[in-house]
């Protein structure tokens, strides 16, 4: 996101060309924030049709018409225009307006790169609807689809229908990269679903009364993340209220608008930005289950299903190791490791004029190292309780990482008198250590298992 200038109109319908506006491509969003009630209007020329976008104050949202009569509102909230990456700006958005006033213009533009919090169909994914099933990209606003309802079939109308771009990024885990998740043919039960099912690692599929995103079974055989697939459309049809639908014979989830509708570009004439932002707790058409006790036995009967199937593993296989290599870095760049290690205490020797380090170790999200059934993708190092500097003048105790304002690098799991690091946790020494070298003690609540490459396992065999 990036900030523009702040346009100052100051005299009754002012023409006010936005600078940079011109000549863009690609799936644009304009904020535009009022700070009073001034009546505008958007006039937006591109090579397809005129664009015109108006805030409505009474249902408090946006709307985008491709008709050619132009709309106003009154507003003090957020307007958003967007642009289709189908089009291309002709000319510069004029703002005109019958007040003077002030307003805030921030370009919002979008680079194709992969949000983890989208959930969304594939392309050809096939939806169950009054008449069949139907791609996913051929449904608009306006067509019945089937919805289940306490084990009941009805029918509802799609009321809006988005579609976006991902562009995947390959240094990133799997699951925070954008790679689609495959569910083949057969892998929940026989026929379900009934030909492979491509989603995005938040898409919730419905499992035994509840929402479970599909990146938490993720199994490696028959649930897996489709590394062929690097860009790809996406999809998503939306109800009047979030439903529990049908989509290649597998129960799954409509859109429920958690507050990123605007990285949509909307199928139809009128698209509608804004309104109510919903959440999980209130607006769900059923729970969602991401606690592992829930979803780990689902994972294990999918997992052994596939496994009698006999579908082989595509994953790469995981070596785990307990030692957590535990090492300080000074603020001055001193590598120090331990001298001694005493059951849970690790000390390490300060030299005078420390006045901060870094408590680095081998970290892995739980995700990895347990399984994904464990809905923490936070990379986690060690479990810190007390740490304590003793010298020959003095002995005193730290703990700025208990604090409820934790520095840089630090969880708080809710343990009592305890931190955990993220593998690289900045502790501060407050003056401690400035004019006196000492003793630095850590104890060590917990650590690891951590999952590392094929090469650290060579390494640590030979530092063995």
């Amino acid at each position: 996101m990036s900030d523009s200038n702040t346009i100052e109109i100051t005299l009754p319908d002012q023409d006010v060309s936005l600078s940079g506006a011109s000549a863009m491509t690609g799936s644009n969003y304009y904020k535009i924030s009022n700070p009073s009630d001034y009546h505008f209007t958007l006039d937006l020329s591109i090579t397809t049709s005129d664009l015109y976008a108006t805030y409505d104050p009474t249902n408090k949202e946006t709307i985008i018409s491709t008709d050619l009569n132009a709309g106003s509102g009154y507003t003090n909230q957020n307007l958003y225009v967007v642009i289709p990456d189908t089009a291309t700006v002709s000319n510069p958005l004029n703002i005109t307006h019958s007040l003077s006033g002030a307003y805030q213009v921030t370009n919002i533009t979008t680079d194709g790169t992969y949000s983890d919090t989208f959930a969304c169909f594939l392309k050809d994914s096939f939806i169950k609807t009054e008449n069949g099933y139907v791609p996913v990209q051929d449904i608009v606003p306006g067509r019945m689809i089937s919805v289940f309802m306490d084990g009941k079939e009805e029918q509802k109308e799609v009321v809006w229908a988005g579609t976006a771009r991902v562009v995947v990024n390959g240094n990133l885990p799997e699951d925070q990269a954008g790679y689609p998740v495959r569910v083949l043919k057969n892998s929940i039960s026989e026929n379900v679903p009934f030909k492979d099912m491509l989603i995005t690692s938040e898409h919730c599929l419905f499992v035994e009364g509840k929402f479970v995103p599909a990146r938490m079974l993720v199994n490696g055989r028959s649930i897996y993340y489709d590394t062929s697939v690097t860009s790809y459309n996406y999809y998503h049809i939306e109800t009047d209220k979030h439903s529990v639908i049908m989509a290649d014979g597998m129960l799954t989830e409509s859109y429920l608008d958690t507050g990123n509708r605007r990285n949509f570009q909307s199928a139809g004439k009128v698209i509608r930005i804004g309104g109510k932002q919903k959440n999980w707790q209130q607006d769900a058409a059923a729970p969602l289950g991401v606690q592992r006790e829930f979803v780990e036995p689902i994972f294990q009967k999918i997992e052994e299903r596939a496994k009698n199937l006999g579908i082989e593993n595509r994953a790469e296989p995981k070596v785990l190791i307990e030692d957590p290599d535990i090492k300080l870095i000074t603020n001055a760049g001193a590598t120090i490791y331990p001298f001694k290690k005493s059951e849970n205490t690790y000390s390490f020797m300060l030299p005078a004029g420390v006045e901060s380090v870094r408590v680095v170790s081998r970290s892995s999200r739980p995700c990895d190292s347990i399984g994904p059934f464990v809905d923490d993708r936070r990379q986690m190092g060690v479990a810190v309780g007390k740490i304590h500097f003793g010298s020959i003048r003095a002995s005193q105790q730290v703990t700025e990482h208990l604090a409820a304002s934790k520095p840089e690098g630090w969880h708080d799991m809710g343990w009592q008198d305890c931190a955990w690091t993220d593998g690289n946790a900045l502790l501060p020494l407050l003056n401690i250590a400035t004019n006196k070298m000492g003793i630095l003690s850590l104890e060590i609540r917990a650590s690891g298992p951590y999952v590392v490459c094929v090469d650290q396992q060579e390494d640590v065999a030979l530092s063995a």
